[in-house]
C-alpha cells in the first residue's frame, strides 16, 4: 500500500507532539510527588520543633521519662496537642470533613523519641534507620533526643485526594495538548506540502511539454529556492523548444530553395525546355554543391553542439597557420576588388595548444565571411597583439557595416543580416556559428563590433599557456 508523504509528515508530527506531552506529564508527576513529599517532610519538621519544647518541658515537670514509657495514650495527646498548633498541610485541614468512608490506613511512626543514652521510648532504634537525631537540651544537658522519620509515600486520605486531583490535571492538560496537536498538525501538513504538490504539478506538465508552466513563490524557505530553480528550468526548456523549432524552420527555408533549383532545372531538361549541354549542367552541379556545403555545414555545426567534432590538439602556431590561410584567400579577394592586408610580423612566435585543422577552418570561415559581404573596392585588414597571457587577433572589413542591434545576432546559426541578399553570394548564415563553436572548444573568445573601416570587427581571444 503507497503511504503518501502528507500522512507521513502528518503523523511524524502528530506522534512526536503525542510523545513530547506523555513526557512532560510523568516529569510533571515525577516532580510533584517528589516536591510533595518534601512539604510533607517539611511541616512535620516544624511538627518536631513544637514538640521538642512541649516534651522539654513535661520533663522538667516529671524529671524522667517514666510519664511516656509505655504511655501511647500520653505520647498520643502530645502529638496531637501539637497539631493543632501546627498543621502539618492546609489542604489537610480544609478536608477533614470530606476523608473517604471508612479509618484512614495508619501514617506509622513519624517521629520518633529516644531517651538521652538513644535508647528508644517511642519509635524504631535509631542505629537501625540512620536517623539525624535533634537533642533536647534542659538547663544545658541533653534529656534525650527527637528522630524525624522521612515519609517515603502518601497515606493521609486528605493528601491522597489532592495528589489524586492533580494527577487527574496533568492528565487532562496533556490529552488537550495530544489535542491541540492533532488539530494542528493536519493544517500545518497540508500548507507545508502545498509547495510539492505544485512542484509535481508543474513537473508532470513539463513532461507533457507544456513549457511555459510557471511555480508560484509564496515562501522563503528552500522550498522557495526549488520553485525558483524549477522556474529557471521550464524558461530554458521554453527557450531550447522555441529554438529548436526556429532551427527545424530555418534548416527547411535553406534546403528548400536549392533543392527546388535544382529539381526545377532537372525537370527542364527532361522536358526539352533546355538543351542538355554543359553549361546546363554545370550549372546543376553548382547548385549540387551549394546544397552539399549546406549539408556539409549543418552536420559539423550539430556535431561542435554536441561536442563530437573530433579536436586533436597539439602545440601549434596559430599564426603560422593564419599566414597560410591567407595565401589561400589573396587570389579570391584580389579577383573581387578587395584589399586583404595584414600586420604579422615574421619574428612572432607564440605556442597555442589547439587543433590545427579547426584553426584553419576558423581563419577560413572569417575569410569567406569578409569576402561575400564586403563591397568591393573594399578591403580586409587583419591584425595581431601577442602578450605573454593571450593572443588576440582581429579582422575588421570595410563596408558595408552592421547595425549595433544586430552585432549580438551575427554567431547565431542561420542568422544572416539581410534575408533577401543572393544566397549564391550570402551562403547559410552558419560560418560564424561554426567559428563560434570552435573558439569555445579551445577555451577562447569571440565577439563582434563596428570596424574602424565602416564595415564589421571580428576580435577573437585565445589563452596562452606555458
Amino acid at each position: 500500500m503507497k503511504f503518501q508523504i502528507k500522512y507521513k509528515l502528518f503523523f511524524t508530527l502528530l506522534l512526536t507532539s503525542m510523545v513530547i506531552s506523555s513526557g512532560m506529564f510523568l516529569f510533571m508527576q515525577w516532580s510533584f510527588d517528589r516536591g510533595f513529599l518534601n512539604y510533607v517532610n517539611s511541616q512535620e519538621m516544624q511538627e518536631m520543633d513544637q514538640l521538642a519544647e512541649s516534651l522539654v518541658e513535661n520533663y522538667a515537670q516529671h524529671g524522667n521519662w517514666n510519664f511516656l514509657q509505655g504511655n501511647h495514650e500520653r505520647w498520643e495527646q502530645l502529638l496531637r496537642a501539637v497539631a493543632k498548633q501546627v498543621e502539618p498541610l492546609q489542604s489537610r485541614a480544609l478536608n477533614r470533613d470530606n476523608k473517604p468512608d471508612g479509618p484512614p490506613p495508619p501514617r506509622g511512626p513519624i517521629i520518633a523519641l529516644y531517651d538521652a543514652q538513644q535508647r528508644s521510648i517511642f519509635g524504631p532504634p535509631a542505629a537501625e534507620l540512620h536517623l539525624k537525631l535533634q537533642p533536647l537540651h534542659l538547663q544545658q544537658s541533653v534529656i534525650g533526643y527527637l528522630a524525624l522519620v522521612p515519609v517515603k509515600d502518601i497515606y493521609d486520605a486528605g493528601d491522597l485526594l489532592f495528589v489524586e486531583q492533580q494527577t487527574e490535571s496533568f492528565a487532562v492538560v496533556a490529552l488537550a495538548m495530544a489535542l491541540l496537536s492533532l488539530l494542528i498538525s493536519y493544517p500545518l501538513t497540508i500548507h507545508l506540502l502545498r509547495p510539492i504538490k505544485e512542484l509535481t504539478s508543474g513537473t508532470r506538465k513539463l513532461i507533457a511539454g507544456q513549457f511555459k508552466t510557471r511555480i508560484p513563490v509564496t515562501t522563503k524557505d528552500e522550498l522557495a529556492q526549488l520553485s525558483r530553480d524549477f522556474n529557471s528550468l521550464a524558461m530554458t526548456l521554453e527557450k531550447n523548444e522555441e529554438a529548436r523549432q526556429q532551427w527545424v524552420a530555418d534548416i527547411s527555408h535553406e534546403l528548400r530553395t536549392p533543392l527546388a533549383i535544382l529539381i526545377s532545372d532537372i525537370e527542364a531538361l527532361q522536358d526539352g525546355i533546355r538543351p542538355s549541354n554543359q553549361q546546363n549542367l554545370a550549372t546543376l552541379h553548382d547548385e549540387a554543391g551549394h546544397l552539399g556545403r549546406l549539408v556539409n555545414d549543418l552536420y559539423e555545426l550539430s556535431m561542435s553542439d554536441i561536442g563530437a567534432l573530433n579536436y586533436k590538439k597539439i602545440s601549434v602556431n596559430p599564426i603560422g597557420i593564419l599566414r597560410g590561410t591567407i595565401e589561400l584567400f589573396e587570389q579570391r579577394f584580389a579577383q573581387k576588388g578587395l584589399q586583404l592586408t595584414s600586420e604579422l610580423a615574421p619574428d612572432i612566435q607564440c605556442s597555442l595548444q589547439a587543433d590545427p585543422d579547426r584553426l584553419q577552418q576558423l581563419f577560413g570561415n572569417l575569410l569567406e565571411n569578409s569576402l561575400r559581404y564586403t563591397d568591393a573596392p573594399g578591403r580586409l585588414h587583419i591584425t595581431l597583439e601577442h602578450t605573454k597571457d593571450l593572443l588576440l587577433l582581429r579582422f575588421q572589413d570595410s563596408a558595408p557595416g552592421v547595425e549595433q542591434t544586430q552585432l549580438t545576432k551575427l554567431f547565431e546559426r542561420l542568422y544572416r543580416v539581410e534575408k533577401s541578399r543572393n544566397r549564391a553570394n550570402a551562403g547559410a548564415g552558419l560560418g560564424l556559428a561554426i567559428c563560434n563553436n570552435i573558439v569555445a572548444a579551445h577555451d577562447g573568445k569571440i565577439t563582434a563590433s563596428s570596424s574602424s573601416l565602416g564595415g564589421l570587427e571580428i576580435q577573437i581571444e585565445f589563452p596562452l599557456r606555458n
